[in-house]
């Protein structure tokens, strides 16, 4: 299960596609390692889970209106910017540590 955490933790690093997906799975992962994902290395994905839990994720997004995508889109890009650095700090932390 970790070792999942390193490898999303290094394709969100890497790049932007899947973000919603990623963000989800790490949060995910960190609330089964520590009970909660709050104060931890995975801290900032559960803020970005509860920041984005009305986006549609890659398989809903099919039966979602153009219109809606495209406000859905900007929403999310404005999030992966704001978040960046502390995603970034994350990640780092994520590959670098030999307990996760």
């Amino acid at each position: 299960m970790f070792d999942d955490a390193i490898r999303l933790a290094t394709k969100l690093l890497e790049s932007d596609d899947d973000y919603l997906n990623i963000v989800m799975n790490l949060c995910q992962i960190g609330n089964k390692k520590y009970g909660q994902c709050w104060n931890t290395e995975f801290h900032v994905f559960g803020v970005i889970s509860s920041d984005t839990d009305h986006l549609p994720l890659i398989h809903v997004r099919e039966r979602c209106s153009a219109e809606f995508l495209v406000k859905s889109d900007k929403e999310l890009a404005e999030i992966v910017e704001y978040y960046r650095s502390d995603v970034v700090i994350a990640c780092n932390l994520i590959v670098s540590s030999k307990n996760v």
